[in-house]
């Protein structure tokens, strides 16, 4: 058994980002608004590589924390405070223009890195993330900032039904697509949300966590197993467990009302 402790804090991490996801999700759903994922997690991959090329080369951020985060937290506020002014006045054509920033900085963060050896590593690494291999040093700051945000919405509920979400978003977002990755930070907020969109309440949460817990824990398995890639692993997992529940759950409950 204590061969396997190693897989102790990427466990917990997945479980982490789950947290911040399920809570997430649930508005996401409600303001029909599902690609903002994608892109925040792109545009905060762009911020990845500002510091990583820019920031992080600097004698005041080098081999810093918080200098890797600077990065994709400004710009990740700057485009959720983007979107926040938009979703009213533009809200029929919300979706198409936050798949538009998608593409915008995903283009971005190639062209950055394309004179860079070793970018296409880079790159490869954002998208699938590195969640097998983080150690207790990337539990601690995910564990604060996740708490942190989650105390922000139990002192303040309203504020999800605000503009203050996508503040919290823009908090989330960056450091959970650090360890993660931009693929398996979009299933952990959509899959289990959709899988158990028609519940409501601690039922909504409780069974979206369960399914989360399953798919993460089965794909980190699967991963350590067979050495394959964590990421791809758990969407793989966390989607034939979504699939094989959706049947079940789509027709307890009436709808998710705005």
């Amino acid at each position: 058994m204590s061969h396997y402790t190693w897989l102790l804090p990427p466990v917990i991490c997945g479980l982490l980002a789950l947290l911040g996801n399920v809570v997430l999700g649930q508005q996401v759903l409600r303001r029909n608004i599902i690609f903002i994922d994608l892109a925040v997690a792109q545009v905060a991959a762009l911020g990845a590589v500002i510091s990583e090329y820019w920031i992080g080369s600097s004698h005041l951020f080098r081999d810093s924390w918080f200098g890797q985060m600077l990065g994709p937290w400004v710009l990740s506020l700057i485009f959720c405070g983007c979107i926040a002014l938009m979703e009213k006045r533009y809200h029929k054509h919300l979706e198409p223009l936050i798949g538009s920033f998608f593409v915008v900085s995903a283009s971005l963060a190639i062209i950055a890195v394309s004179q860079d050896p070793h970018g296409a590593d880079f790159i490869q690494t954002i998208l699938n993330g590195q969640l097998l291999w983080v150690g207790w040093n990337d539990v601690w700051p995910l564990a604060a900032v996740t708490f942190m945000m989650l105390g922000l919405i139990v002192k303040f509920p309203a504020m999800m039904a605000g503009k203050g979400f996508y503040f919290v978003f823009a908090i989330l977002m960056p450091i959970t697509v650090k360890l993660t990755g931009i693929y398996l930070e979009f299933a952990l907020l959509v899959i289990p949300a959709l899988c158990v969109a028609n519940l409501n309440g601690k039922a909504f949460f409780l069974t979206s966590l369960t399914l989360g817990i399953f798919g993460i824990v089965t794909g980190l398995a699967v991963s350590a197993g067979f050495d394959l890639p964590s990421g791809a692993s758990i969407v793989l997992t966390l989607f034939v467990t979504g699939m094989c529940f959706y049947p079940f759950f789509s027709a307890q409950a009436k709808p998710l009302r705005a």
